[in-house]
């Protein structure tokens, strides 16, 4: 899944009939991520903040960082 994927050349295929569900906006997002199955996601360290905005950090368990980016799961590994 892209989250807020419909950028750039994405966008120009994206409504296309045939075109496979995979991008989802931050309310989708939200609700997924909220839900019980494990869900991760990489993205750059800088959107915590806005992740943290839309879930709470306590939903933000990080797996790994490196090079700018992060690794979150929406549940503890433990």
């Amino acid at each position: 899944m892209l989250l807020n994927g419909r950028t750039n050349n994405l966008i120009y295929g994206s409504h296309a009939p045939d075109a496979p569900d995979v991008f989802i906006d931050d309310q989708q997002w939200k609700q997924r991520w909220l839900d019980e199955p494990r869900y991760y996601i990489v993205a750059d360290r800088q959107e915590r903040s806005r992740f943290e905005h839309l879930v709470g950090g306590e939903h933000l368990n990080t797996v790994a960082e490196s090079g700018g980016k992060m690794l979150l799961t929406n549940h503890p590994l433990h």
